[in-house]
């Protein structure tokens, strides 16, 4: 794998998952516990034998950039291995911000010519997988192919949310449909492609000089490529997560409670950071005689005296007498009030859920301002916001960062499908 280089898209605003991308790039969203989601590319990357990569990062890049560092915890040290974060150039006329993926990689092609890649992995940061490219590198150069892009079946009714590829009998791809509404057949892209060095040069650089081009791999790369060079579907059977909407996300960590045999961490061996202050300055976990803990992962530096019951918590959060949790990602830092119950929620770090409250309760209403995000039950609660004592939510409500109990004006009660809004205007309201 010498002469192979990996670039990880990881500059992704992630607005479908809402508040949890408020403040934070999506491959930095925590998963699991512990882990981050751009922890499993990188760990794909090093388990596989590549030594060069380079993250591209945009959106709110600060907690990610401090997560990686120079990737020391991945194994990218020594003299012939190298981890280096790639932020957008400012230019001659100030662009601060990439045009599209194609022209992400566009602009960080002198990286690939300093390290001599000649087979250029182009990742996304923000999946759950594990896989071993070295078998797909093969693959791309057993069929002499110019792009070969990883695909998997998915059920016909979610095609239309990928890039779906039509294939002849020799996987040969003869057309590509970028979210078609639609689809053709169910063979859908994971966003894993490996392009020869010279001809992702030379269709970066036409595409450039496109006018017309949204300068993106799924509208505009890919679809020149299959009618000008070899471009093959690699077909992949092992799991593979686009976490990419809440409901995906909280789906995610419910089926790694699963227990399945093809979703598991410690044989993936997914790495991370240590040494990230959320985790590196935790004591050890600890548990009350009251407390009960049944199917959840439990981060280290918890303390629990309450119910704990098919949920993931991420370390330093404090669960009090009589409280239960159930269905729930709790993440870092956050206090749970005694007899407090809460089902089927997704909150953010350092939140503050005062005694008595119920939340995740009644009837399964949309979120009546953003259906698109919050349809299926779940109740997401921002970084930081202070849930008062007695409060009952319901479904689908999202509380903003920040909320504190002045914002929720005296009211006990919120109804499913309602929002609560902090005192500070947010990226995806305006």
């Amino acid at each position: 794998m010498n002469n192979t280089i990996a670039l990880i898209l990881a500059g992704g605003q992630g607005s479908r998952l809402g508040i949890l991308s408020q403040k934070r790039a999506k491959p930095a969203l925590i998963f699991g516990g512990s882990y981050r989601i751009i922890d499993f590319t990188l760990s794909n990357v090093i388990n596989s034998g590549i030594q060069t990569v380079g993250i591209l990062t945009q959106y709110k890049p600060l907690s990610l950039m401090d997560h990686i560092g120079k990737g020391e915890t991945w194994g990218f040290i020594g003299r012939k291995r190298l981890c280096r974060i790639l932020p957008p150039y400012t230019g001659i006329k100030d662009t601060d911000w990439y045009l599209g993926t194609a022209d992400a990689v566009l602009q960080n092609l002198s990286f690939v010519q300093k390290y001599q890649g000649e087979n250029i992995f182009v990742l996304s940061g923000d999946h759950i997988y594990n896989m071993d490219y070295r078998k797909m590198l093969d693959f791309h150069l057993q069929k002499e192919a110019d792009l070969t892009i990883a695909v998997q079946k998915v059920p016909l009714q979610e095609a239309h949310r990928f890039g779906i590829a039509v294939t002849n009998k020799s996987d040969k791809i003869v057309e590509f449909q970028e979210k078609p509404p639609h689809p053709k057949n169910d063979l859908a892209s994971l966003g894993i492609y490996i392009f020869s060095r010279e001809k992702l040069f030379k269709r970066l650089r036409e595409d450039a000089n496109d006018p017309y081009s949204d300068h993106d791999f799924g509208k505009n790369i890919i679809p020149r490529m299959i009618d000008k060079d070899n471009v093959y579907a690699y077909k992949f059977d092992g799991y593979w997560k686009d976490v990419g909407t809440i409901s995906s996300y909280w789906e995610t960590h419910m089926e790694l409670l699963e227990g399945r045999e093809d979703f598991d961490l410690h044989k993936w061996k997914v790495r991370k950071n240590p040494y990230d202050r959320s985790v590196g300055e935790k004591f050890s976990s600890f548990f009350s005689k009251s407390s009960r803990v049944e199917n959840s992962i439990i981060g280290i530096g918890c303390s629990i005296e309450g119910k704990i019951i098919n949920s993931v918590l991420s370390p330093g959060v404090i669960v009090k007498k009589g409280a239960v949790i159930e269905d729930s990602i709790i993440m870092n830092d956050s206090y749970i009030g005694s007899d407090t119950h809460m089902k089927k929620c997704v909150t953010d770090k350092d939140i503050t859920v005062a005694s008595d409250a119920r939340i995740g309760m009644g009837p399964n209403t949309p979120n009546s301002k953003y259906q698109n995000l919050l349809s299926d039950g779940i109740t997401v609660i921002g970084k930081q916001a202070h849930i008062p004592a007695d409060t009952t939510i319901g479904k689908n409500c999202l509380i903003f960062p920040d909320v504190t109990e002045e914002c929720f004006e005296g009211n006990k009660k919120i109804a499913s499908g309602s929002t609560i809004h902090s005192k500070v205007e947010h990226f995806w309201e305006k």
